[in-house]
């Protein structure tokens, strides 16, 4: 059934399909940027057969859309005022508050239309002359017409009283949505570790960051010979030496940074110390913890594999920018490869 153009922009239209796109871009990795959030907000609406056609296409081959081929679906099937559908819900606030605006003007229109009752009934009773029948009529008259006034005054209260109560419920349910839906951006979904996306946002703010401790740092880890294991022991079990590695970088630097999967088998993370004696002494403490694991067979006790990690440090400086830190922790992390694996390289700007 297709929605009418006012169906189509509305509230419950634009939080539906924010359940729809989100976590199918989240299931891909797609940034959540205004120009991914309007192919793929499309996408969900079936608004355009032949964009979803390629964009399944590109699923199918790449299991995702990569940042060019999102410019060209973009290109090729939308427009600029496409983007706009990315503010929707920011917008569906500004009508949620303009109706609060809209009930608030009324209630007072109607209160003071209720004083304006108050004051000629109290005008009339001043003027009421009870010595005479016609002063008996004008009292119960005005006695009738305030019932009457405060009686709609409360009815239309309780009305005003609900609509705000409807308007915060909504409220409510909106931010938490794009709490939850950020929130899910920015999760790699098999090791619950921050994505490559959110590492891109933070690194910027890391660099720019004034108040760190004396030794500030970027530091790559990549899993040894994962690839051969992955072949080895088949997916489910790299995924598995995945999780675990996520899970021992997040138990130790927690206290101390942010971590994330870079990519692949490739994950980072940011940390802070009071000296390169306590930078090198964590390092190495996670990096044999990470030599503690080990992959069972479940149907027996034998050991299939065990993990090991090189570790490639990035020291930042004062003037560190982003893809110069990335760039030297790469070149540490390469060389912690040359040199056997299973190491720690340290690079100082």
């Amino acid at each position: 059934m297709a929605l009418s153009a006012q169906a189509a922009h509305s509230l419950g239209y634009s939080s539906h399909c924010l359940k729809l796109a989100i976590p199918l871009m989240v299931k891909y990795k797609i940034p959540i940027t205004p120009l991914n959030y309007a192919i793929w907000y499309c996408y969900v609406s079936d608004k355009n057969h032949d964009l979803n056609k390629e964009l399944d296409g590109f699923i199918s081959r790449f299991n995702g859309c990569s940042y060019e081929q999102a410019n060209y679906l973009f290109n090729k099937y939308l427009s600029v005022n496409d983007l706009s559908l990315f503010n929707q819900l920011s917008n569906s606030f500004d009508d949620v508050v303009g109706q609060v605006q809209h009930d608030l003007t009324a209630a007072l229109n109607q209160s003071t239309q209720f004083n304006q009752v108050l004051y000629a009934c109290r005008e009339k009773l001043h003027d009421a002359d009870i010595s005479k029948e016609r002063g008996f009529d004008d009292v119960l008259h005005c006695v009738e017409r305030l019932t009457n006034e405060s009686a709609a005054l409360q009815n239309r209260t309780q009305d005003f009283q609900n609509q705000l109560a409807l308007a915060y419920a909504k409220i409510i349910t909106l931010k938490q949505e794009l709490i939850d839906s950020k929130r899910k951006a920015e999760k790699d979904t098999l090791t619950g570790l921050f994505n490559r996306g959110k590492f891109d946002e933070d690194i910027t703010v890391f660099c720019q960051r004034d108040d760190l401790a004396e030794i500030a740092v970027l530091v790559m880890v990549d899993i040894d010979h994962f690839k051969v294991f992955n072949d080895t022991f088949g997916h489910q079990k790299g995924d598995q030496v995945l999780r675990a590695v996520a899970v021992k970088l997040l138990k130790y630097v927690a206290s101390v940074g942010q971590v994330y999967r870079y990519g692949g088998e490739e994950f980072c993370f940011t940390a802070q110390f009071t000296s390169i004696s306590d930078m090198t002494n964590f390092t190495q403490q996670l990096r044999l913890a990470i030599t503690k694991l080990h992959i069972k067979d479940p149907a027996s006790t034998t050991v299939l594999g065990y993990v090991t990690a090189s570790f490639g440090v990035a020291i930042k400086s004062t003037n560190s920018q982003p893809n110069q830190l990335i760039k030297k922790a790469d070149k540490a992390l390469y060389l912690a490869k040359k040199h056997g694996r299973n190491r720690i390289e340290i690079i100082e700007e």
